[in-house]
């Protein structure tokens, strides 16, 4: 079964947004990590996700470095 950010963090603060979602400083809940979570809204309108979304999720997802970002 997959776990969602909201079981695995608790929100903080809300400390930036943007086009496509919104970023917040967060805690994972069993070790006390501090993050950055950005929450990404895929919501469309009447002519589906726009392109700049997704092609912001992709490159999301195939960065690799401990001080950036992970996928999750």
């Amino acid at each position: 079964m997959m776990t969602s950010a909201t079981d695995t963090y608790k929100r903080l603060e809300k400390i930036g947004s943007g086009t496509y979602g919104v970023v917040y400083k967060a805690k994972h809940k069993t070790t006390g990590e501090v993050v950055a979570l950005k929450r990404i809204r895929l919501e469309g309108d009447d002519e589906g996700v726009p392109s700049t979304a997704i092609r912001e999720v992709s490159t999301l997802m195939e960065l690799k470095h401990q001080n950036i970002v992970r996928w999750v």
